[in-house]
């Protein structure tokens, strides 16, 4: 079906991993993750990196990456620090990166391998893919308002008739059958349809009004290319296939799924 569906290009297809640690086929990326402090010899120009502690896992040819600390802005995958050369002092580890990188001593850093040669490649085929804003296809109209639930202020619960998992919390919530009104914010939400509203302002919702909900912003995927570059395609076209070679996505959001990974 797959084959006959996004054309005879693609041989096969499988639901993809969505994880930060795991690539789409399920194999485990293993960071090693230093906690102890670092110091480099020169935060604004040096290739020098000496941590407080003996690490032998840390050896040539590993990625770094680090989080944003103070002013210093954080080192992504993007930025392609490598570990040039490292030495094992009795106390202490110097590494020299590729190229020279502004570090906080204490930030915490990432070492991990990429073994690219062995990544598997795919293309994304985006099966649902919302519209972010009220419109003719922008939500889920829904009916059935419980008559204890006709009318309410600020933090109203609501029971209506749902389906599991279409409702997901700061969703905005109009009231279509007043004009598109505004009536406020999904707040918890217990499935299969009953959920808090968080509202600031006076609510008046009538029995079997219509509900329209909507994702506050841009549905996107973030994804990890074969050639090693981390991207984020904002609003991608529900029925398309992306134009790139993934072997790992690490998160979507508002509303983006049935995502079928081919190949």
């Amino acid at each position: 079906m797959i084959r006959n569906y996004y054309t005879d290009s693609y041989k096969s297809g499988v639901v993809p991993i969505i994880s930060a640690t795991q690539l789409i086929d399920g194999t485990v990326k293993s960071p090693i993750i230093i906690n102890d402090n670092n110091t480099p010899t020169n935060a604004a120009t040096s290739v020098t990196l000496i941590l407080t502690a003996v690490n032998l896992n840390i050896v040539r040819s590993m990625y770094i990456t680090a989080p944003v600390n103070g002013a210093t802005p954080a080192w992504t995958i993007n930025d392609n620090i490598i570990v040039e050369s490292v030495s094992h002092q009795t106390a202490t580890t110097t590494i020299t990166i590729n190229k020279p990188k502004a570090l906080v001593a204490g930030t915490q850093l990432t070492f991990f391998t990429i073994n690219q040669s062995s990544w598997k490649e795919y293309n994304l085929f985006i099966g649902s893919s919302p519209a972010p804003f009220l419109g003719s296809d922008g939500g889920i109209a829904v009916t059935g308002i419980g008559a204890g639930d006709a009318a309410g202020t600020a933090d109203v619960n609501l029971l209506v008739d749902l389906g599991v998992g279409k409702v997901t919390p700061d969703m905005l919530v109009y009231n279509t059958t007043q004009n598109n009104l505004f009536i406020g914010v999904v707040g918890t939400v217990n499935d299969p349809g009953d959920f808090t509203l968080n509202a600031n302002i006076p609510v008046t919702i009538a029995a079997n009004d219509v509900l329209t909900f909507v994702y506050p912003s841009e549905p996107s995927i973030s994804v990890l290319t074969l050639d090693n570059q981390t991207i984020t395609i904002s609003s991608p076209a529900a029925g398309f296939v992306l134009p790139l070679s993934v072997a790992q996505i690490t998160g979507t959001s508002n509303g983006l799924a049935n995502i079928i990974a081919v190949n």
